[in-house]
């Protein structure tokens, strides 16, 4: 269902902000969690339809205030922590605006009769909550993207919210279906028929229990998150060296070859779970060889005069920064290290 970006919204926000659900503390945590640094800027554009429709002030005149799209975000600048967070932000936000919804048809048919000032005034928190159904599925789209090959518990968890979402959104549709045959029959003269109220009204509530669902099933995703990172850092555990180099050439050329996989792993801007135990297991070697042949000396060439001893946390630091999915930060270790390692040694 997408978003009917030519539809005007007057929003009584002062209603929807009290059904959030802490939807404005969740984005002031996230913002918290990531201030002071670049990636705060793109999450807050990321966040700033949110900011706006539940913290936006009461409108000062009859002007109807619309859903207002924010800067694109460059999301290979986000954690996968700060992504999910945005997806659990959003997750709510679809939740309280389909109760609000829910509650909006209700108030309208509790006398068992809609006018087409009631249709628009369910269309006021309707539209509010396809908004924020089609940003959660975007956000979602956007992890499935970027961590398909490598989150497995989380991309089970988000199959489910998925479904829940999917769910609620068919119901939305219906809700909206129902609201379009009234306003038909009210334009044309007509009296509604009580089946046309008790099929809206049947919408509304199949809408909140779709609601109460979707809350159940996300309410613990990024504890699930949490789970598989951790997961992944185990698997990291259980690697040992299985092909140390044997001098210190072959030791620095290590390093590189370290360097060149996670370039090709990250050149499609994702990492599969076989291409990190892959990086983890060539970082297992280099370490080992940065520690028994690093020291200075060594004869000449690239690296003879180098102390590669400094480096040898290099490959387990980053290769655990890729198994958190901070990303950003890795990519940039990464290019951090290669430049500390200085020219190449030639291969024999």
């Amino acid at each position: 269902m997408k978003t009917r970006t030519t539809i005007t919204v007057l929003i009584l926000v002062s209603f929807l902000t009290a059904c959030s659900m802490g939807g404005q503390a969740q984005t002031d945590a996230v913002n918290t969690a990531v201030a002071g640094t670049q990636v705060a800027q793109a999450l807050a554009q990321a966040t700033v339809n949110s900011s706006a429709l539940t913290g936006m002030p009461a409108p000062q005149s009859d002007a109807p205030a619309t859903p207002t799209p924010g800067a694109s975000v460059d999301y290979l600048a986000l954690t996968e922590e700060e992504l999910a967070a945005l997806i659990d932000q959003a997750v709510a936000e679809a939740v309280a605006a389909t109760e609000a919804t829910s509650s909006a048809v209700t108030t309208t048919t509790v006398d068992d009769a809609v006018t087409t000032e009631e249709v628009a005034y369910v269309y006021e928190y309707y539209y509010y909550a396809d908004y924020y159904v089609e940003y959660a599925e975007d956000l979602m789209a956007q992890y499935y993207a970027m961590y398909d090959e490598l989150a497995n518990q989380m991309i089970a968890e988000m199959n489910a919210i998925e479904g829940q979402l999917e769910q609620m959104n068919s119901t939305l549709s219906s809700i909206d279906q129902s609201l379009q045959e009234i306003s038909s029959t009210l334009s044309q003269g007509l009296a509604l028929a009580q089946e046309t109220i008790d099929q809206l009204e049947a919408a509304a509530q199949t809408a909140q229990t779709n609601a109460a669902e979707l809350k159940a099933q996300a309410q613990d995703m990024l504890s699930v998150l949490q789970a598989d990172q951790q997961g992944r850092l185990d698997q990291l555990a259980q690697i040992q060296p299985n092909n140390i180099p044997t001098d210190k050439i072959a030791a620095l050329q290590s390093g590189f070859d370290f360097i060149d996989a996670a370039k090709i792993a990250m050149s499609d801007n994702k990492l599969s779970r076989d291409e990190l135990m892959n990086l983890a297991q060539l970082g297992a070697n280099a370490q080992e060889g940065f520690k028994q042949f690093g020291g200075r000396g060594g004869g000449a060439g690239p690296g003879a005069n180098l102390d590669l001893t400094q480096f040898t946390s290099k490959f387990s630091e980053i290769t655990t920064q890729f198994a958190r999915g901070q990303m950003p930060q890795g990519r940039a270790n990464l290019d951090g290290f290669e430049r500390s390692l200085g020219d190449r040694p030639r291969r024999p």
